[in-house]
């Protein structure tokens, strides 16, 4: 008996022992079925894309109206988002406040990430630039590399990478060209071997840890650890790739600090350095990053996606977007509160995808948002949660001969003109012209639980505020104080 067959077996024998006493009822079948497969082959069960939350809180907080009378045309509302400043040299400026997170070659395939290329690149063309990370997989050539190119061996390996998806055919010209910014990621696995994939990126990011498995390592499973990924990334190939669970030379505040004033020797403190964060003890990792000359944190909730986490990880370790944001801004008011405001900035990830999202992580405290699932459903993601096993109906993580390209990168250009129409409105309607003037005021937390993790305003309480007065007139024995 196969094995799909087999895990079948079990659920139907689960759900008919379990019909006159109501077993399911009490139980997630879908957690039952995990410990199926778990002890038909003793693997961890893995998945991919981010986490079910039962609250997210995004749906229970509103944005609230601002003008009486409002134009009809927002088209000039200012979305822009910089980056940099802070310690270093260059600025990244983009004409979005979101931008597509780490997602790399290895885990997306290859026809995904030259639609990604091609549609940014279109974009800006027609001047509108958004910021792509790489992911931890390395850069490919044309991300980093011009036409004017002269090693042999990088051209060598673009032609063999293009010829084994059939794409031998491609225009190279429109393909090595990058009119976007780049920011590439410095991860624990440290997956690159090219120097430029450091002097050539706009900004660099230090991964610390990603909301989908906080405090655990990446893994690419060896079935999508192909010759050319492995030659990408200096690896044997078909056998699994492991990102460590920390970085071997960062064990803590003091080495994070020497690690970024390495990097800005060899960027000759030209390069913006981004340090991100699973979205855990959030006040103090952004306290940290603030004390270690990085010009901006990301914060990853833990319904951030990903290409493969284990299940107990995925769904059950971390904080979600809301609170983290909330936590991450308290840190940079709490340092500031002495000192002269000036250019640090805020990212935030996880579960975040439409206009409305954007606008509200925004007014919350963050100053740009990061994108991966909602660019993989423009593309055609079904969302089934196999990003891990090589196969994928969209061709997007795995069978890479349905994906069309063309086709993928204009619906890449609709979804990301179309959410900047939405954001141009909502900020609009808000009585402002600029993305970066909406606060804390502008929303409107409906119920008790959102009002405490995001310290919004509901139904003017602070229900956060009065449970911790009352904290306060409890002494250590549990006897009210009278005071």
């Amino acid at each position: 008996m196969s094995y799909n067959k087999d895990i079948l077996a079990i659920k139907r024998n689960l759900l008919k022992e379990s019909s006159s006493s109501n077993l399911i009822d009490y139980y997630d079948q879908s957690k039952i079925i995990l410990d199926a497969r778990k002890a038909f082959d003793g693997l961890i069960p893995y998945s991919g894309l981010g986490a079910n939350s039962t609250n997210d809180y995004f749906s229970s907080i509103d944005l609230i109206g601002g003008k009486l009378k409002t134009d009809e045309d927002y088209s000039d509302v200012d979305l822009s988002l910089e980056i940099g400043g802070r310690y270093s040299n260059n600025i990244i400026t983009t004409d979005v406040p979101f931008f597509i997170s780490g997602m790399s070659y290895g885990s997306l395939k290859l026809p995904a990430k030259i639609a990604l290329h091609i549609a940014l690149n279109k974009l800006a063309e027609d001047g509108i630039k958004v910021i792509m990370n790489t992911g931890e997989g390395g850069a490919l050539p044309w991300e980093i590399y011009g036409m004017d190119i002269e090693n042999s061996s990088i051209i060598e390996y673009t032609n063999r990478l293009l010829k084994e998806h059939n794409l031998d055919n491609i225009n190279r010209e429109q393909l090595f060209q990058r009119h976007y910014p780049l920011v590439v990621q410095y991860a624990s696995g440290r997956f690159w071997k090219d120097p430029n994939y450091l002097l050539k990126a706009d900004a660099i990011e230090i991964k610390i840890g990603q909301g989908a498995k906080i405090g655990h390592g990446g893994l690419l499973p060896g079935s999508k650890v192909t010759e050319l990924v492995a030659e990408n990334r200096g690896i044997p190939p078909y056998r699994s790739a492991h990102s460590p669970s920390r970085h071997l030379d960062i064990l803590g505040p003091e080495d994070l600090v020497a690690k970024i004033l390495e990097l800005r020797e060899v960027t000759d403190w030209n390069i913006p350095i981004i340090v991100k964060v699973g979205a855990a003890r959030a006040y103090d990792d952004i306290k940290i990053i603030l004390k270690s000359y990085a010009d901006s944190a990301s914060i990853d909730g833990y319904v951030g996606g990903t290409g493969a986490a284990p299940w107990e990880i995925r769904d059950i370790i971390g904080i979600n977007t809301i609170p983290s944001i909330k936590m991450g801004k308290d840190a940079i008011n709490d340092y500031y509160s002495h000192k002269e405001i000036n250019e640090f900035k805020l990212l935030a990830h996880g579960g975040i995808w439409d206009s409305k999202r954007i606008a509200k992580c925004i007014a919350l405290g963050a100053n740009g948002v990061g994108i991966g699932t909602g660019f993989l459903i423009s593309m055609g993601c079904t969302l089934i949660q196999d990003c891990y096993t090589n196969t994928c109906p969209a061709g997007l993580t795995g069978s890479y001969e349905k994906l069309d390209i063309e086709n993928s990168a204009k619906r890449i250009i609709n979804y990301i003109k179309g959410t900047m129409v939405e954001l141009q409105n909502i900020v609009g309607s808000l009585g402002k012209k600029r993305i970066k003037d909406l606060n804390k005021d502008d929303l409107f937390a409906t119920d008790e639980l959102s009002n405490m993790v995001s310290g919004l305003s509901s139904n003017n309480k602070n229900y956060f505020k009065q449970i911790k007065d009352k904290i306060r007139q409890i002494d250590v024995h549990g006897m009210e104080l009278n005071v």
